[in-house]
């Protein structure tokens, strides 16, 4: 793999001239720049040394080092703690006891075990490893024997024993009516089924919110062990200045492995940089290799206003990029990094933030945990279900969560009129709502064909007409069926051919492909059969058995008729 822009290749031969080809090394390539600490190890091809200013030979890479320094008046500081291994890649041979391998793994074995150059020796077994980060993965596999409960001091041999723990001892509390549950999910269904939150006041610290959300946010991290601290957070801290919340935010995103994300327009945005992205794996993808390192200075972190809504970033696999501990949520790691690396950073950083685990065609929501296949859908369910919708629109009512929500909307929606219909007195403010307009009420076909411009009222009938007379279309891998669009032929697809049937019904365990035939089924087991028939009054859950039903009176009605009046 190439160091400078990561691209595999081949063979020696290939790598050393693509590597070439990236001309001279400067300080200012970001391969360099991720080269952070003594502990960085840097791969070298010793396999042919050669000096480009006089081109003479060398075998080992002291020798280049020392000509260098003494002939051409280059300074190296050999002081700077920088691990540069080499090796020879041509023969895959090992520089010190000239043994040769069939796998480059192999002879990286070889050489960390049979000659390391540093010499880590773990506790438990004696093993020797050549690299710190190696001795503490290798700790955390094989020797961890103690499981710490995050609430308590107390440790524990095994994961099993640490659950049972925090099971009966660390009980969660509603904050309203102070009953207790065995899990902090099961207190939040209770409190939003059972308390109507006429009152946004918590019964334990007293703090008073603002919106619904914002209480079920302050719930998951209030109880009765934590009421000490919560009341020096509310009484003694001030309100940290704009700098303060970009030094914090840029803290959690340098130091963890959570992704910050944006979501306009049904696609995936890149919270650095313009690029929109119709999967959030390549999101993931593009923003751990394009964005390593969160800047304050960057146009995306000047916060237009504290109070509105926070970053969202992804939580699906969350862990500490120092220690490489995972974190089964945004407040735990926030409590690691502060307590054991010292992070410069407030606890109640938190808010700041809107957790979501991005995971494809299966996206849990952060507070009641439904499952929803479209993030869209997700955000909307969010807005309707888990905030208090104090933003109204004067134009038409319409209530949201937060300014910028609202802005999107009166843009939107309640523009000026500029578009004027020439048939009607009907007005639009964008050009396209008028082209809809003059297909859908006068018939006009302002929409045409790109192969054969044939006109249409829609842009749906082009595609119809593309897929009807031009056989163009989103086509089906495994029958070969044409869509309009690429979301309809990957649902035809998971559907009909995948079989996929990931929605389970909680009564009878029956699975299903999405949520909405999932509702239709639990009408079988909640529903009321509000169709009845006027001639035997026997009821359904269906109009269209009650259509069949009908049938069958009519065809009696008939039989009985034809026998009276042969």
């Amino acid at each position: 793999m190439c160091f400078y822009c990561g691209n595999d290749l081949p063979n020696h031969d290939e790598l050393r001239k693509h590597t070439k080809s990236h001309g001279d090394c400067s300080d200012r390539d970001r391969a360099l720049r991720l080269v952070k600490s003594g502990e960085a190890e840097v791969k070298i091809d010793v396999s042919d040394i050669v000096c480009e200013i006089c081109d003479e030979n060398f075998s080992n890479l002291d020798g280049v080092l020392s000509h260098l320094n003494v002939k051409h008046n280059l300074h190296y500081n050999k002081s700077v703690d920088l691990i540069m291994t080499p090796y020879r890649l041509v023969d895959l041979k090992c520089l010190k006891c000239e043994e040769t391998f069939d796998y480059f793994s192999k002879l990286i074995s070889h050489t960390n075990t049979s000659h390391p150059s540093n010499c880590f020796l773990c506790d438990g077994c004696d093993q020797q490893f050549n690299k710190k980060r190696d001795l503490k993965a290798h700790k955390r596999v094989h020797h961890k024997n103690e499981y710490s409960c995050p609430k308590c001091s107390l440790t524990f041999t095994s994961n099993a024993a640490l659950q049972n723990h925090k099971k009966h001892e660390h009980t969660s509390m509603c904050n309203v009516c102070f009953q207790t549950f065995s899990s902090v999910g099961k207190r939040l269904k209770h409190m939003k089924t059972e308390h109507d939150f006429k009152n946004l006041q918590c019964g334990v610290c007293h703090k008073v919110l603002n919106t619904k959300q914002a209480f079920f946010v302050h719930a998951t991290k209030c109880n009765s062990e934590a009421k000490p601290i919560q009341s020096v957070i509310v009484d003694d801290c001030k309100k940290p200045t704009v700098k303060q919340v970009r030094n914090n935010i840029a803290c959690i995103l340098n130091m963890s492995t959570a992704i910050p994300f944006k979501h306009f327009m049904n696609k995936f945005r890149c919270f650095y940089c313009p690029r929109d992205f119709t999967e959030c794996e390549d999101l993931k993808h593009h923003t751990v290799l394009e964005h390593p390192l969160c800047d304050i200075t960057l146009k995306s972190m000047r916060l237009r206003n504290r109070q509105e809504e926070g970053i969202k970033i992804d939580t699906s696999a969350l862990s500490c990029k120092l220690c490489f501990e995972s974190a089964i949520d945004l407040d735990s790691l926030i409590h690691h990094l502060i307590s054991e690396h010292k992070a410069k950073c407030d606890r109640g950083i938190g808010n700041y933030f809107q957790p979501y685990k991005l995971i494809k065609d299966s996206f849990p929501c952060p507070i009641c945990g439904e499952i929803f296949r479209y993030f869209g859908i997700l955000l909307r369910h969010m807005s309707k279900e888990h905030t208090g919708n104090k933003k109204i629109c004067i134009y038409c009512g319409k209530s949201f969560r937060s300014d910028p929500n609202l802005r999107a909307h009166v843009t939107r929606y309640h523009k000026a009129a500029k578009h004027h219909c020439t048939h009607c007195e009907a007005e639009f403010s964008t050009s396209n709502d008028l082209h809809l307009h003059l297909g859908s009420k006068h018939g006009i076909k302002n929409s045409e064909c790109p192969q054969c411009h044939e006109k249409f009222t829609s842009q749906y009938w082009v595609q119809r007409h593309l897929i009807n007379r031009h056989g163009t279309g989103h086509k089906c891998s495994y029958c070969g069926k044409l869509f309009t669009r690429h979301s309809f032929m990957s649902n035809h697809v998971r559907r009909l051919h995948l079989k996929e049937k990931n929605v389970e019904c909680s009564v009878c365990f029956e699975r299903f492909f999405d949520s909405q035939r999932l509702k239709m089924h639990m009408i079988k087991h909640i529903g009321e059969r509000n169709f009845h028939c006027d001639f035997c009054g026997k009821k359904f859950l269906w109009k269209k058995n009650l259509r069949g039903h009908m049938a069958s009176h009519i065809k009696h009605a008939n039989n009985a008729q034809a026998v009276k009046y042969p």
